[in-house]
């Protein structure tokens, strides 16, 4: 089990604190929607990537081993005991992950992953488990550098994972300026620079531990009094759906590519800087940029009722995704796409929701009808605990559907 899964409850717990936090004080950096966004924009990152397998553990590994003799003759003997040995590890693949990150910004089909990290109009602890669910799987080449100094691939993964462990603290705006810390390594005010979206801090403080990178190669920003940060993309994505989060940009490049009528436009815009549209496709599909004058978060209005129903519907899923992650090595392929598949669309589907989509009417009961439609397949043990979930559900939905008609009536009176 990796080490981002086991620290999946301690995330969980964090977060609770940090909110208890918020409404207590009343900070207001926390909003139910946005929060649940991020929630489920993690869980299918995690969920995902049960269902197919690493490309970089499929080149790295052949690589390392060729480069076995290589190895011998120089003398690499890297040990994961040797606190020494991974401490090199992490500054080495820090290095690496510096470099990654920054062409994750400036090179179009990169962002096309990255960009789901950055989608939050919020900031805090929640924004730091908004993850990408793989994309197009190129990051792994940026990390080859690592077989210069034979590496072996647990240890890179090991690296990794405390390379993104680090990075979740940092994700709040409670915590002000460490001087000392400044200097070193990446911090939550300079890493709030890297998720605001204002013309000063766009495109800086891209380490993922060290900020020294970022002092050596020209990259660093200081978060400025005069210049409170402003968080999101500069093309908001405006939906809480996590799948259409992964695809936002990765449709927008497909559709200019169909658009365009220049064929060396069709086949190098995915390389070409980010932002960058072919002119006839941006003149016939204008996307219009965030107004930060005037910025406003994406908020739709939606009762009470529902957002509540939204709520216990992610805890349901949370629920699930954990024990799927935890005991997924016990189902069959077959067994397992079908889980994630229903988890995806419960998660899509609960997005539409916050968002106060008018197809989240029709979704939902299907989503339940879909669901009751399977109870023959599952295990005798499981069946009746999903049976009741789905009476339970339908019960609530049913109800505020009902109520909702109630309310249109008496608006209508009026």
């Amino acid at each position: 089990m990796s080490l981002i899964t086991l620290a999946i409850p301690f995330f969980l717990i964090a977060v609770l604190s940090e909110l208890a936090l918020d409404r207590w004080k009343g900070w207001g950096v926390y909003r139910l929607n946005d929060a649940l966004g991020n929630l489920g924009t993690g869980i299918l990152s995690r969920i995902l990537g049960l269902t197919y397998k690493s490309l970089f553990l499929v080149v790295y590994i052949p690589l390392y081993h060729l480069l076995a003799p290589y190895y011998q003759l120089a003398g690499f003997d890297w040990s994961m005991t040797n606190g020494w040995h991974l401490l090199i590890a992490v500054i080495a693949y820090d290095f690496c992950y510096y470099w990654k990150h920054r062409v994750s910004h400036e090179l179009n089909l990169f962002w096309a992953g990255h960009l789901v990290h950055h989608q939050s109009e919020d900031y805090n602890l929640t924004t730091a488990l908004r993850q990408s669910s793989g994309g197009v799987q190129l990051d792994w080449v940026f990390y080859l550098p690592l077989l210069l100094i034979g590496l072996p691939a647990e240890m890179v993964i090991t690296a990794g994972a405390i390379d993104l462990l680090y990075q979740f603290w940092v994700h709040t705006q409670k915590i002000p300026k460490i001087r000392w810390m400044e200097w070193f390594f990446i911090t939550p005010s300079n890493h709030r620079v890297h998720h605001a979206q204002n013309a000063v801090y766009v495109d800086k403080n891209y380490g993922g531990i060290l900020i020294l990178w970022d002092r050596l190669f020209g990259t660093y920003q200081e978060e400025l009094d005069s210049e409170p940060c402003i968080y999101g993309v500069r093309k908001p994505l405006n939906t809480f759906d996590p799948l259409a989060a992964n695809l936002q940009h990765l449709k927008r490049m497909a559709l200019d590519a169909w658009y365009t009528k220049s064929w060396r436009d069709k086949l190098t815009l995915w390389f070409r800087r980010t932002g960058y549209r072919p002119a006839d496709a941006e003149a016939a599909m204008p996307v219009s940029s965030t107004d930060l004058t005037h910025f406003q978060r994406f908020d739709p209005h939606i009762r009470r009722g529902r957002r509540n129903y939204a709520l216990i519907q992610h805890l349901c899923y949370s629920a699930a995704s954990l024990a799927l992650l935890w005991f997924n090595t016990q189902l069959g392929f077959a067994q397992l796409l079908a889980v994630v598949t229903a988890l995806v669309f419960c998660l899509v589907v609960n997005g539409r929701i916050l968002d106060g989509h008018p197809w989240a009417r029709v979704l939902e009961p299907l989503r339940l009808a879909l669901l009751a439609v399977g109870l023959p397949l599952l295990n005798p043990k499981f069946a009746l605990f999903i049976a009741a979930y789905i009476l339970i559900s339908a019960l609530l939905w049913w109800w505020l559907a009902i109520t909702d008609k109630k309310d249109t009536v008496a608006l209508a009176g009026n």
